[in-house]
């Protein structure tokens, strides 16, 4: 989208000799477009050469000050990025353009109600502007509030619909407290089959002999694909690296797809358990699949689900006889091209499950994963409140699930429990626009501003340190936490959390269910204050439970890595030889 430049400005301006090409006069209009393109080809000190001159010729030219505002906002120069932009904006108000890219410089800074503004000023100048739509959508997702999020995500695919925009709205639904199952399960399927009939139409035949291969699957190990953009210091890396440790490599031949370009040490941790590692994030859909196919893999595993960096559309094109999805993502990727969907009874239990799901649900025994906590975990420290005279509420979670349900019930909470506070810690806790939405809720219920801790990112160990100031952890609903959760049992920080209607609200009933913490469980906002309040009521049950809570999580299914490695191992095996059935060999 290149604006035009104002009439009466097309003064020639002379282009230095600059990547090949020689000298030459243009208009400011060429040497706009000439500048746009360099910037877009990654010749950034070229580009603003161009720009410069630009100013040198027209001081006030909106699209060269803008655009001089986008490299410095691509330096993270961001005061001088906004100065150079609101410039622009003054000089062409007309221009949509202008206040969207001046808008994402305010949500880098988390300065998300003035993001908000230009986003809402640049839709009312252009109501199609696809871009504006979502990331309007996204700031309010940020902020928690989930269903402005949804209608301007909406608003965005109703204009265009490629996969990462259909993505950012049916991955929202998720956090939605007002939404039902069914309505999400609808949406997920819609969008997922509307991409799998174009794959359909465009895509290849697939180049395997599924009876050959089967036949020759019956007499070798049977071949496992991961695929995940976090092979990396990541949630699911806890999950998934104890699993690849003790695959039984005698019956399981082991790969893993990753659509991540970059490593790191968790990544070389990983790279020593599997001894086919491919790297499929440069590469297109369809190279992938196809790369999938040559190595004859039999049973094709998701772990993204519609996260960033996923590989649905990979998974969309069949290049394994049998897919299944699991660990990533809370709920169904709606393709009809994935087979099954690994979970547990617990977080997704028949009665309420098996009609949400496009995806056959295979329930492992115990617990939906295993978690492998942190090499160098600090020890669990004494109880905080003995030594301060205070309870510490704590949630460690990222702030889109803390919705204006959940943030009223913390704040009654705190209301009933007069000597505590309230920690919050995640990566954008020092936004002000964050902090509002949390003391505007606090101040309904009476609850002072200084009763609030906020806290942000820092490196793993330190943050793990940080749960040895907390009494009390605090799950979110409907979506729980679930690494943050684990984190927190096993600092020996008890979790108190509220059942939900699906996977996502109902992955702390698992956890707490498998370290014998039913108790914990609440049926009700109403509930899940009662118990927060009955706990932090009864310091020596607290403490009890501190000390003993580490060895519990340890001694738990859901640390159990080979105990849940063979359980996942029967299922694959399973599904196995249902296909072979099915196929006439």
């Amino acid at each position: 989208m290149r604006p035009a430049v104002a009439p009466g400005k097309n003064n020639l301006l002379t282009i230095p000799p600059m990547d090949g090409v020689s000298a030459r006069q243009v208009s400011v209009a060429d040497a706009i477009s000439i500048a746009q393109e360099l910037h877009k080809r990654h010749l950034v000190a070229s580009a603003e050469t161009i720009y410069k001159l630009i100013l040198i010729a027209d001081p006030e030219n909106g699209v060269a000050l803008v655009y001089t505002g986008l490299i410095r906002h691509e330096e993270k120069k961001f005061d001088e990025a906004l100065s150079l932009m609101h410039r622009g904006i003054a000089k062409r108000p007309d221009l949509a353009l202008f206040r969207y890219m001046a808008g994402r410089v305010y949500e880098t800074l988390e300065r998300y109600e003035e993001a908000i503004a230009l986003y809402q000023h640049a839709i009312a100048l252009d109501p199609k502007y696809m871009s504006a739509h979502n990331s309007l959508g996204l700031v309010y997702f940020e902020l928690g509030n989930t269903k402005q999020a949804i209608q301007h995500l909406q608003d965005a695919v109703n204009l265009q619909s490629p996969y990462w925009l259909v993505k950012n709205l049916i991955s929202t639904l998720n956090y939605s407290p007002d939404l039902d199952p069914h309505a999400v399960f609808e949406m997920h399927k819609k969008y997922a089959q509307q991409f799998e009939r174009t794959i359909a139409r465009f895509a290849p035949a697939p180049m395997r002999n599924w009876q050959v291969d089967s036949q020759t699957g019956s007499h070798r190990p049977i071949r496992i694909g991961y695929v995940s953009p976090d092979f990396r210091q990541h949630a699911v890396a806890n999950f998934i690296e104890p699993v690849l440790a003790h695959h039984d490599k005698s019956k399981f031949e082991l790969y893993c797809y990753s659509n991540q370009p970059m490593g790191d040490e968790v990544t070389a941790r990983m790279q020593t358990l599997v001894p086919n590692w491919r790297v499929i994030a440069n590469i297109s859909e369809h190279d992938a699949a196809r790369k999938i196919q040559e190595d004859q893999i039999d049973i094709l595993v998701d772990l993204a689900g519609h996260t960033n960096q996923n590989s649905l559309m990979v998974f969309a094109r069949k290049p394994a006889p049998v897919q299944a999805t699991w660990l990533g993502y809370v709920n169904t990727t709606g393709l009809s091209s994935i087979d099954y969907r690994i979970s547990d009874v617990l977080s997704e239990p028949p009665e309420i499950a098996d009609e949400i799901y496009s995806e056959k649900l295979v329930r492992l025994p115990d617990c939906f994963t295993c978690f492998l906590p942190h090499t160098k975990s600090p020890d669990v420290g004494p109880l905080p409140s003995q030594q301060s005279g205070e309870i510490m509420f704590g949630s460690f979670n990222y702030f889109v699930k803390m919705n204006h349900e959940v943030l009223d019930t913390w704040a009654r909470i705190l209301a009933r429990v007069t000597n505590s506070r309230l920690t919050l810690k995640y990566r954008s806790m020092d936004s002000p626009s964050i902090q509002a939405v949390v003391f505007k809720a606090l101040e309904k219920h009476g609850v002072a501003r200084d009763r609030v801790v906020f806290l942000t990112y820092d490196e793993y160990q330190t943050h793990l340190a940080h749960y040895n100031k907390i009494d009390i952890a605090l799950d979110t609903f409907p979506h729980n936490g679930d690494t943050t959760s684990c984190d927190a049992l096993w600092m020996g920080v008890p979790v108190i959390t509220l059942a939900g209607r699906s996977h996502a609200g109902l992955m702390g009933v698992s956890r707490l269910t498998n370290v014998g913490l039913p108790q914990l469980i609440a049926k009700s906002k109403d509930d899940y204050v009662d118990i927060a309040v009955a706990l932090a009521n009864d310091l020596p049950q607290l403490a009890q439970l501190r000390s003993g809570l580490r060895e519990r999580v340890r001694n738990s299914p859901f640390m159990d890595a080979p105990r849940f490695t063979r359980n996942l191992e029967a299922a694959y095996e399973k599904m196995w030889a249902t296909h072979l059935e099915r196929v006439d060999l």
